[in-house]
């Protein structure tokens, strides 16, 4: 868990200031000062959106701090420190962005992310004896506990940015889009794949996961609609139910290995789409998400929780299947700069370091899950 918190700590800075142009004579007023002045006049349905990003970011923060801190000191004294913790990383991070041009100081964001902060602190008080007896118990399954962070994922997925539509109108808009939404082969492929690997995934938390369960989870799709500046389309819910069609065969072992096969297939679609390769090479990026950040804050999130959970899977899968965390993590890595080097070739992509990256990082957030465990059994 302390590692884990560790790389939920530097991706929060990393995220919060990249690209690092600081220009510290930007302003002569103190930095707290200006801080606590810094509430918006207005909030619109942008400062709710990047409410949600804000959320998301701190709500892990809040969980793996607790959990961290719970080991060694009482659980009242560990979630007072978490939020202390929380409160301090960000206000130090806003007050850092007063001396970048590119980025706003915000008093709401810090309200945000505390309150990221005292809901996954509230999470983490409330499931405390589930958690620990997934990630550090004698009785727990392998791989539970990376199973379940990979399903949170998915879950953060489908449901961001978790403020529902309060208009009629939004939501006939949403329906309009919906079935105005062409039929895509590539994404319906990925979709059932998705939708499999995370019935695999539920498996190995509760043992058993029956098809009424996983249509259930489905609820989720039509679920969307009913969320602020999020879109269904029909390739997904084919997809799902393709997923479905699949889960209800009876042979348990071959599912494991169509769940690897599948999802490996819908990434290489996904990563090579539209196949219209061209001889002149565009630049390769090596600075880890810089179009993600660059990019518009819904859709970035969206992206990088829909890659996470689709390259953690893959490596879970894998190591499900008998491979070493290690040679899993470096099969995917592999794979992924590999068909980043082919986007080079794909006019309207931005080949770039990032998917293999992240990769990288989800195989060693898995390991370090899976370790914990197996310390936890030896001793």
């Amino acid at each position: 868990m302390p590692r884990l918190l560790l790389i939920v700590v530097a991706f929060i800075i990393y995220g919060s200031l990249y690209p690092f142009h600081f220009d510290f004579d930007r302003i002569e007023t103190n930095p707290l000062l200006h801080l606590l002045q810094a509430w918006p006049a207005r909030i619109d349905k942008f400062a709710w959106r990047d409410a949600g990003v804000n959320l998301l970011l701190y709500f892990p923060l809040g969980v793996t701090a607790f959990l961290t801190m719970a080991r060694r000191l009482p659980r009242a004294v560990a979630a007072l420190a978490t939020i202390l913790l929380g409160l301090i990383l960000s206000a130090s991070i806003e007050m850092l962005q007063i001396f970048d041009a590119s980025r706003t100081c915000s008093l709401i964001d810090v309200a945000c992310n505390f309150a990221g902060t005292v809901a996954g602190v509230a999470a983490a008080l409330l499931f405390q004896p589930q958690l620990t007896r997934l990630t550090g118990s004698r009785r727990s399954r392998r791989g539970a506990a990376g199973a379940l962070l990979l399903a949170c994922t998915w879950a953060g997925y489908q449901l961001y940015p978790f403020v529902p539509l309060l208009s009629r109108g939004r939501l006939r808009d949403n329906v309009a889009r919906f079935l105005s939404t062409p039929f895509s082969l590539v994404e319906a492929s990925a979709a059932a794949a998705e939708w499999f690997a995370l019935a695999l995934l539920m498996r190995s938390l509760a043992g058993r996961f029956r098809a009424p369960w996983l249509a259930l989870t489905m609820l989720a799709l039509p679920l969307r609609l009913l969320i602020v500046e999020r879109r269904l389309a029909p390739a997904e819910l084919v997809g799902a139910a393709v997923a479905l069609l699949l889960w209800t065969f009876p042979e348990e072992e071959p599912k494991l290995v169509a769940g690897a096969v599948l999802l490996a297939i819908a990434i290489v679609l996904r990563e090579l789409e539209p196949f219209h390769f061209v001889r002149e090479a565009q630049r390769f990026s090596w600075m880890p998400f810089a179009a993600t950040f660059s990019a518009e804050r819904q859709n970035a999130a969206l992206v990088l929780l829909r890659k996470a959970f689709e390259y953690g899977a893959m490596v879970w899968l894998l190591r499900a299947a008998g491979y070493r965390y290690r040679n899993a993590g470096m099969a995917a890595v592999a794979a992924l700069l590999l068909l980043e080097v082919l986007q080079r070739h794909l006019p309207h992509r931005e080949p770039e370091i990032t998917d293999a990256f992240l990769a990288a990082l989800m195989a060693v957030v898995l390991w370090g899950l899976h370790a914990a465990r197996d310390r936890t059994v030896r001793e």
